[in-house]
Order: C-alpha cells, then sequence, then structure tokens
C-alpha cells in the first residue's frame, strides 16, 4: 500500500508542477514561441514514475494550465503534444539498456523536440494561428531555432536534477 500511496503522490506532485508551468509560460518575441519548464515535471515523470504517468502529467497538466490561465484556444495535438514530453522519455528510460543516463536524457531530448515540440505543437499553433498567412515550413523555420533554445535549457536543468543522488533516491520507486 505505500508504494501505491507513493507513487500517486508523486504523480500529484508532477501534475501540479507541470499545471504551474504551463501557467507561468512566457510569450517570447511576439509570436507563438514561449519560454516553457513544462519538460521538467514531464520528463521526471516518465523517468521515475513510468512513460503512462509522464503522459498522464503533461496531458493533464496542459488541460489544468489551460483552464487556469489560458493562452488562447484548447488545441488537442498541443495536448497531445505535452502528454508525448512525459512518455518518450519514460519509453527510453525503460527500454534503452546503457548505463549512460546523459545518452539517454540526450536522446529523450531530441525525439520530443522533433516529435512534439517542432511537430505536434508547431502544427497546432500553425494551425491556430497562422494558416492562410505562411506555409507551415516557413512558421517551424521561426520557431525552431527558439525551440531548441529551450530544449537545451531543460536539458542542462534536467541533467542536473537526475545527478542529485538524494533526489533521485526520493523518486526512486521500489517495485
Amino acid at each position: 500500500m505505500e508504494k501505491n500511496a507513493k507513487y500517486i503522490t508523486y504523480l500529484a506532485t508532477f501534475t501540479a508542477l507541470a499545471t504551474l508551468a504551463n501557467c507561468f509560460t512566457i510569450p517570447f518575441g511576439g509570436g507563438t514561441n514561449f519560454i516553457s519548464l513544462v519538460y521538467i515535471p514531464c520528463f521526471l515523470a516518465g523517468i521515475f514514475l513510468g512513460p503512462i504517468a509522464g503522459f498522464v502529467v503533461g496531458a493533464i497538466g496542459d488541460l489544468l494550465g489551460i483552464l487556469i490561465m489560458p493562452f488562447g484556444p484548447w488545441m488537442p495535438l498541443i495536448t497531445l503534444a505535452s502528454g508525448l514530453l512525459g512518455f518518450i522519455p519514460g519509453i527510453v528510460f525503460k527500454v534503452v539498456k546503457t548505463k549512460y543516463t546523459t545518452l539517454k536524457l540526450f536522446a529523450s531530448i531530441v525525439l520530443c523536440l522533433l516529435i512534439c515540440t517542432a511537430g505536434l505543437n508547431t502544427l497546432g499553433t500553425f494551425l491556430l494561428y497562422a494558416v492562410g498567412k505562411k506555409t507551415f515550413f516557413v512558421y517551424l523555420g521561426a520557431r525552431f531555432p527558439v525551440q531548441c533554445l529551450m530544449a537545451a535549457i531543460n536539458f542542462v536543468i534536467i541533467g542536473a536534477l537526475i545527478k542529485v543522488k538524494p533526489l533521485v533516491k526520493i523518486l526512486t520507486i521500489k517495485k
């Protein structure tokens, strides 16, 4: 029973952190680029709680963030991308058999950048704000450099957090 209570507590905590990260996303550059640290709770949930928990944290964090502080209309593609921000690292850390956590983290960041941020998230914001104004690839070209910077910042922070032994010990749930 203690294991389940710990799991649910961590799931709720990461979801609350993802919601806060979504609420405090900062528009950048006058367009649809945002400075966001939402990768962090989603990645940590995926890494320590598993891919399903990571997906739940990302998706529910996005939905609650939209309800609390909307930046525009709800877009299901963006919610899906937010869920995948937790699911992808959960799968990578579960499936890839290497002792190099930095390599697994780097692979997760690159996959999330390509699938979630440059893919689904950019497509979602393009459909909401830029259809008829420019092509998708022009829109992607304008967003991609800023999103790479955001991914790099999140990579450094997550990398530092998963190296903190006491934090890892606390978040590790024995099976």
